[in-house]
């Protein structure tokens, strides 16, 4: 029987590059984004790579008990969920005194909320059945913030604590938890944050890492039940500097934030 893998965010970016890992594997799929029209288009392709079967789901994460609901709809239609990937979130760019409480209530319930409520709705499921998979996309800039993304740092900052916690009281139930934490990918992210005025993206000095290598390395993570994972050479020697000295690692977060106040 093909495993059931759930994932939000599935119709951009490391989202699709892991439903088409999934779908290698012939796992049945329940893909859910806001953009209907792409999501049918990643479902479209995750059955011609062998997935048996894909469900797709419109869903706007910003609106409070959607996460729970569309673990609802996929335990409705395909009769379970073995996975659950929460991948859906998007960035905002700009000092913390520029971002309204609203503003932050949004991406708070997108990229955590939203998350918790997804996982919350599946544990009574694959508590029952003793096995299953969490997997929560955080980012390396969950474990060292950066100046102007402290908003979005934050957010991600909560999945990798939600995370490390949650994975110790599963592990008795055999039920995984994996945290994975890209450093620069080179997705439709970037574009798509939120810019406010004064403040332009951080300096890149390389094009960054593939979806289909987050992909993979999400895949492996469930295979092989990795509790964190973090990627990129430089996303790993940050955090290197930063166990070593956090003082001179903080520095270097400065320096690649570019920012023109104007």
């Amino acid at each position: 029987m093909a495993e059931i893998v759930l994932i939000t965010g599935a119709s951009s970016g490391i989202g699709e590059a892991t439903a088409y890992a999934f779908a290698r594997a012939q796992s049945d799929l329940f893909l859910s984004a806001r953009r209907s029209d792409r999501l049918g288009q990643v479902a479209d392709r995750c059955r011609q790579l062998g997935a048996a079967k894909v469900a797709l789901r419109s869903h706007d994460l910003s609106v409070a008990g959607e996460g729970a609901l569309l673990v609802q709809e996929c335990l409705s239609e395909l009769g379970g969920v073995d996975v659950l990937i929460c991948n859906a979130g998007y960035g905002i760019i700009g000092a913390v005194q520029d971002i309204s409480p609203v503003e932050m209530a949004r991406i708070w319930q997108v990229n955590f909320q939203s998350c918790y409520e997804s996982i919350h709705a599946a544990l009574p499921h694959l508590l029952q059945q003793r096995k299953g998979h969490i997997v929560l996309v955080s980012s390396i800039i969950g474990k060292k913030a950066f100046p102007f993304s402290a908003t979005y740092c934050a957010t991600k900052f909560a999945q990798v604590g939600l995370g490390q916690g949650l994975w110790g009281e599963l592990k008795p139930y055999r039920i995984g938890v994996s945290v994975i934490c890209p450093g620069y990918t080179d997705t439709e992210f970037q574009s798509s944050a939120r810019h406010h005025r004064g403040v332009r993206r951080l300096r890149r000095a390389y094009k960054g890492q593939s979806s289909e290598a987050v992909a993979a390395a999400i895949v492996d993570a469930v295979r092989r039940k990795k509790r964190e994972v973090h990627l990129t050479l430089p996303g790993k020697l940050l955090l290197l500097i930063d166990r070593i000295s956090p003082s001179l690692a903080t520095r270097i977060a400065v320096k690649v934030a570019i920012h023109e106040r104007k």
